[in-house]
């Protein structure tokens, strides 16, 4: 059951949150173990929500009290609420930088009390303004810190594999007898290898140099040189470029960007380039008649999202997020002598 995890999770981080406050979301699909998260580490949660594409209101409210009745023998105090008031908010000493409560702004926290904190639900690499002002919080000097997704307990990383395998599948590709390039520039790119060289017949990696030793040599085939592409002749056909680079929100692939279309058209036969993260200028690539996937991301979003491979990553770095709230509150930065958050 969906229940044995949240609470498995829960243990094996030590998760305390008793007598302390949560304001959070209700959320659809994987998402919805956030709010129960919380509670059965002991806090009253607030979990609020609104109606998206995603589901309605009505549906998510139905579907997390769903998972709260599974937990027969725990008492979990979670009080559900589609408008944020003052009061709710005033509450509050751990407040996450979840979808439906963002962008965390001035409108919002001016209500916060000041020893409230904020866990970032990724980490500090993976900082994205649109979320929250910044500047408001060092104005009332709230605590924020981001998680340690690498953390052993938390080990969200290690799926990243798997979500280039299954994008690869949704494009309508598949890995087996078919060669592969990443284009990458940040931490992502080693954990997606590792995997995605095993089921490919080949991967060529595409880096900034100074990263060649975070790659296994024996798995790959390294052609470095971020964001220069300089692809081989025996690469010129393969099946897709996952295409992964930080600021996500910064327009990566384009004509006057830092990776060219020009560049792309005349080294691969027929590229399709597999939107992980970062932005590409769709309107150029269709021009060009260059293939990509998804057909639209938001701009600062990645193109495929842990959920989409299943429950596991996303309570993993929820209750991660979590425990980074517990530990802003208690000053310990780590948890089994590992770091498992990072001050912003």
């Amino acid at each position: 059951m969906l229940i044995d995890k949240l609470i498995k999770r829960v243990k094996a981080l030590d998760l305390n949150l008793k007598g302390k406050t949560v304001l959070t979301e209700a959320a659809s699909g994987a998402y919805i173990v956030t709010p129960v998260l919380a509670a059965l580490a002991g806090a009253k949660v607030y979990a609020f929500t609104k109606t998206t594409r995603y589901g309605t209101v009505e549906e998510i409210f139905k579907n997390t009290q769903a998972l709260i009745n599974s937990a027969t023998d725990l008492p979990l105090d979670v009080t559900f609420v589609d408008t944020l008031t003052p009061e709710i908010i005033s509450q509050a000493d751990i407040i996450t930088n979840s979808g439906h409560l963002r962008p965390l702004n001035k409108e919002k926290l001016q209500y916060a009390k000041d020893e409230v904190v904020i866990p970032l639900m990724y980490e500090a690499w993976e900082w994205r303004d649109a979320d929250m002002d910044i500047n408001y919080i060092r104005e009332r000097g709230f605590r924020l810190g981001a998680t340690n997704e690498r953390h052993p307990e938390v080990d969200v990383f290690n799926y990243l594999g798997d979500m280039a395998v299954k994008q690869i599948f949704d494009s309508g590709t598949c890995p087996y007898k078919n060669k592969f390039i990443l284009l990458c520039n940040n931490d992502f790119g080693p954990y997606i290898a590792k995997v995605l060289s095993k089921v490919c017949e080949q991967l060529a990696v595409i880096d900034y140099d100074k990263n060649e030793s975070k790659y296994n040599p024996e798995n790959i085939e390294w052609i470095g040189g971020f964001p220069k592409i300089s692809i081989p002749e025996d690469f010129r056909d393969a099946e897709a470029v996952v295409f992964t680079a930080y600021p996500f929100d910064k327009t990566w692939i384009g004509n006057n960007s830092e990776i060219a279309i020009e560049e792309i058209k005349q080294q691969l036969n027929d590229p399709l380039i597999l939107r992980y993260a970062g932005d590409v200028d769709e309107e150029m690539l269709d021009k060009n008649n260059i293939r990509y996937f998804p057909k639209h991301v938001h701009s600062g979003h990645m193109g495929i999202l842990p959920s989409a491979i299943g429950n596991d990553p996303i309570i993993r770095l929820q209750a991660g997020g979590l425990k980074v709230g517990e530990a802003l509150i208690s000053g310990k930065k780590e948890y089994n002598n590992i770091q498992i958050m990072e001050l912003i």
